[in-house]
């Protein structure tokens, strides 16, 4: 069986999409797609019809370049906040041999999340800290001899009506949502190794409309916080100072700006005519000082976030999203934070740009989730993997087909 995965990052600005293959322990990209969103602002829906047709966009690009139509996905659900819960559990071991299956996995996890969560809330995603199997202690019970198995989660919940739009406007859009991430926590995915995981950091994500603060200690997933700020704000303090249309203002700030006043040049400029049909003609260091303003500002808040989230010590920031590409933004973070941050790095050929820093992490943490459990999964059919290969196959997309999800498919024993 080829493990093909899909995933999707609704956000404010854009939807990006991606599609990899595991093979031979790593990932190749299948399908990168960026496409406009419309309807959808600041972790919530404002024009249902226009989300789905967004997201039915995007689909259908993807689709087209594939060759066979995605029906099945993980989703990142866009969160306004997140609650962290420890918690623990301990199942008897009923087989004959007393050696832990798939199974005894699955149902520990299970049961370290009954009666835990908020009636308001609903599990976004579980965290294994460790398990012991009778009284040896392993990251991995697989296999392993014993009478009984235990494990100690952190239970990462969200509001349960986010959660629930999200799904049913996926569904009205024909997808079928095999699983459920949240930003923070597949970000560090993303960039994780054993420095990582041995350590307590930082991620931040910078969004079109948030900025998403993380703490990791040890690799586990332990806090957030969310400011309301990202690479839009920007766009309209553009727009507002030279009364611009808001797709002018980042158009301008995609093509001449930069993150940092100290290499920007007051003799490049550009033409535009803004709102009231005058023609203006704006330098570079004029435009990168509001941008760099308002990337200050965020990088500013961030810093004072992280002083409040945790009293441990930082062994690493980590700095990622649409925004992080922006020309100069290294020396941004620097006269920020130091040399104490960082920009991440996406080294996968296909999605090396971290806009997609989302969509790949989302991949990666379903795959460990996988190992974990020892299981193998698609969300692609057999038949669907040799369309994706013949040239002879036209993929025929319907609009109006909807699918009913399968949802809990880790959790359903």
């Amino acid at each position: 069986m080829r493990e093909i995965i899909g995933s999707i990052d609704i956000g404010s600005d854009a939807i990006k999409l991606v599609v990899a293959e595991y093979f031979n322990n790593d990932f190749n990209i299948l399908c990168a797609i960026e496409s406009p969103t419309k309807g959808f602002r600041d972790s919530e829906i404002i024009n249902e019809n226009e989300l789905i047709k967004s997201i039915k966009i995007a689909i259908e690009k993807a689709s087209v370049k594939l060759n066979f139509k995605i029906t099945k996905i993980i989703a990142n659900i866009p969160t306004t906040s997140n609650n962290f819960i420890l918690s623990e559990a301990t199942n008897t071991i009923n087989n004959e041999n007393g050696m832990v299956n798939s199974n005894d996995i699955l149902r520990v996890l299970q049961s370290t999340a009954y009666n835990r969560i908020n009636i308001n809330d609903e599990l976004v995603s579980l965290i294994p800290i460790g398990f012991r199997v009778g009284d040896y202690e392993t990251k991995d019970p697989f296999n392993k001899k014993g009478k009984t198995i235990a494990a100690k989660t952190i239970l990462i919940t969200a509001l349960k009506k986010e959660v629930y739009d999200i799904i049913k406007i996926l569904e009205k859009c024909s997808l079928e949502v095999v699983d459920i991430t949240t930003t923070g926590l597949v970000d560090y995915f993303n960039f994780r190794n054993n420095y990582l995981d041995m350590k307590t950091g930082i991620m931040v994500n910078i969004g079109a409309s948030i900025t998403q603060v993380s703490v990791f200690s040890k690799g586990i997933y332990i806090n957030n916080e969310i400011i309301n700020l990202g690479g839009m704000n920007i766009d309209k303090d553009i727009a507002y100072i030279y009364k611009l249309k808001l797709s002018d203002a980042k158009y301008l700030k995609e093509k001449l700006a930069l993150a940092n006043i100290r290499r920007a040049n007051p003799k490049e400029n550009m033409k535009i005519v803004n709102k009231e049909g005058e023609e203006l003609v704006i330098n570079q260091y004029e435009l990168t000082e509001i941008v760099a303003s308002r990337i200050n500002e965020i990088l500013k808040k961030a810093k004072n976030i992280i002083n409040h989230l945790t009293k441990k010590e930082i062994s690493y920031i980590i700095i990622t999203g649409g925004l992080t590409e922006f020309k100069d933004f290294n020396i941004a973070v620097t006269g920020v934070f130091g040399e104490s941050a960082s920009i991440g790095t996406i080294n996968t050929l296909g999605t090396r740009n971290n806009k997609y820093s989302v969509c790949l992490g989302m991949i990666k943490y379903f795959n460990d989730k996988l190992k974990l459990r020892h299981r193998r999964y698609s969300t692609v059919s057999e038949k669907e993997a040799e369309d994706m290969c013949n040239k002879e196959s036209k993929i025929s997309i319907p609009s109006d087909s909807i699918l009913g999800k399968i949802f809990g498919y880790f959790f359903d024993s």
